[in-house]
């Protein structure tokens, strides 16, 4: 018999902690950046910048001379364009739509797991989510892996309930495929998650229903693939291609592809953790199970695997974040209903059992827990990397170059602040860079083609992002250093003029902008001698 928490004393409880953790970090990282509010991550910027110039200029890109396909979320930019045209330009918006998405997940998981348990179980429960996700730290970045984590739960719970019935249903039908759309929209990795369900329907011999599901559930990333492919630009994002692990059906590509697997499970213990925990409890109730909680392990399992195999780990903790969300939610429904905790008893005989159960829950606990602790820490490092970083970037670009073009390989953050025009010589931005790095030609004379051809004034780069292909004839005036780096693609730009014609002018803006740097950047270069 199966019994329903109907207190709401867990679910407020455990939100409230989940706001005042956030609040609290954003109090931490506000007193290292006087005072101004900093998205850790310069992704964030790139969705504001986007949908900045697609609401003040009507352009779907990253600056507002040009469409760029630049986002590999183009629902979360729409949704930050929506607020920016209602509430006008802000930098609050991506933080809201974050903490909505992660208030509905507590909303979610307090509704899925009330089945079996008592009120401080469920809010111990719901407490262990929202610090191991880290749903705290995962608002403050602004992105949209919280509204990913809530969409790909909502189905993969629905699609177990659906297929375990025979019967067509229209409306639920209808649901799983609007679902699917918004998830493939706002990431990705949600394409593979569509497959493995496809898979699930042509398992139960229901082919068409599988067969439409499939083509009506890519709707919306075929709509946005088509005004890309109209637009010049391939049919999926830049930042997939460049960022994805593809596989080269090549020797090379068949290795590469492997070795990048690898890493990917050797550097998620969490989830390896979380693995191992779902199969040991999988073998634990097999007999006891439905048809619908059997189907919703091999679905949460089989998107584990399919995401490590093809996609990222790791970048502040975010990549993941939807699996460790599935794997806890699913692994705690399973053990709440089939655990029976009403007859636990301790004594002599059965010590040793509980003591060997605490010892596994421990040890799987342990790497998840380091996580958590990583990403408290890390905030308010990474937040201030980003403003001593890009976010000094931007304001530089925006006082000395406003309506210029320059060169750099970070583009968020500058494109937000600044109104310029910009070469992305990472290739996020710049189909040309993209088409170069895919041809196996990006070098030193594409690059410097790039320069002079859109008559650059300043670039701003990682030296060690481009392997010695620097043009010889640049001329390096400057550089900011930063400390403690945890999340920029490295702790020390370089500004360079493309000629002697700009360097007079670049020189004379990194001394004047010198002062208003902060004091923790170290500031080297020709532009500090006399």
């Amino acid at each position: 018999m199966t019994s329903k928490t109907t207190s709401i004393f867990p679910f407020w409880s455990a939100l409230t902690i989940y706001w005042l953790l956030t609040g609290t970090l954003l109090l931490a990282s506000v007193s290292n950046t006087h005072g101004s509010f900093i998205y850790p991550l310069d992704d964030t910027y790139i969705h504001m910048a986007m949908a900045k110039h697609f609401v003040r200029d009507g352009i779907w890109g990253v600056d507002k001379s040009s469409f760029s396909s630049s986002t590999s979320s183009p629902l979360w930019t729409l949704l930050i364009a929506i607020t920016y045209k209602i509430f006008s330009v802000n930098i609050w918006s991506p933080l809201l739509l974050s903490l909505i998405s992660g208030s509905l997940i507590i909303y979610c998981c307090y509704r899925l797991l009330a089945t079996n348990t008592n009120p401080l179980r469920l809010f111990l429960l719901l407490l262990v989510i929202t610090a191991f996700v880290p749903l705290p730290v995962l608002t403050l970045t602004g992105m949209e892996h919280l509204l990913h984590g809530l969409l790909t739960l909502l189905l993969i719970y629905l699609v177990p309930a659906y297929l375990s019935k025979d019967s067509f249903q229209f409306k639920s039908y209808i649901l799983l495929i609007t679902l699917a759309n918004l998830i493939t929209a706002t990431r990705y990795e949600g394409i593979l998650l569509v497959f493995l369900i496809t898979l699930l329907f042509l398992s139960r011999k229901r082919f068409w229903e599988g067969l439409f599901f499939t083509v009506s559930s890519f709707v919306l990333i075929t709509i946005y693939g088509c005004i890309s492919l109209y637009n010049g630009w391939y049919f999926l994002p830049n930042s997939v291609l460049l960022k994805g692990n593809t596989l080269q059906f090549t020797l090379e590509g068949i290795i590469a592809f492997l070795w990048r697997m690898i890493n990917h499970f050797y550097f998620s213990p969490h989830v390896v953790a979380l693995l191992i925990a779902c199969l040991i409890l999988y073998l634990r109730f097999k007999h006891q199970l439905k048809e619908s909680e059997k189907i919703l392990m091999a679905l949460s399992v089989l998107i584990t695997f399919t995401h490590l195999l093809f996609a990222g780990v790791g970048w502040f903790f975010r990549y993941e974040a939807y699996i460790v969300l599935i794997l806890m939610v699913v692994f705690a429904d399973v053990l709440n209903k089939y655990f029976d905790f009403q007859r636990i008893k301790i004594n002599k005989e059965s010590l040793y059992d509980y003591g060997a159960i605490v010892f596994l829950v421990f040890l799987f606990l342990v790497p998840l827990a380091m996580r958590t602790g990583l990403s408290f820490s890390q905030y308010p490092r990474a937040v201030t990397n980003i403003y001593e970083q890009q976010y000094q970037m931007g304001l530089f670009l925006q006082k000395y170059y406003q309506g210029q073009c320059v060169a750099a390989n970070d583009i968020g953050a500058i494109n937000y602040l600044a109104d310029i025009c910009t070469v992305d010589l990472y290739g996020l931005a710049n189909m040309e860079v993209a088409k170069y790095k895919f041809s196996g030609s990006y070098d030193e004379h594409v690059i410097r083609r790039l320069v002079l051809d859109n008559k650059v004034k300043v670039i701003i780069i990682y030296n060690d992002w481009f392997d010695g292909n620097i043009p010889s004839d640049w001329i390096e005036v400057g550089r900011w250093k930063i400390l403690n780096n945890v999340v920029t693609g490295g702790d020390e730009i370089s500004f360079y003029a493309p000629d002697i014609s700009s360097e007079k002018s670049l020189r004379k803006n990194l001394i004047d902008f010198s002062g208003a740097l902060p004091a923790t950047i170290i500031q080297s270069g020709s532009y500090l001698s006399p």
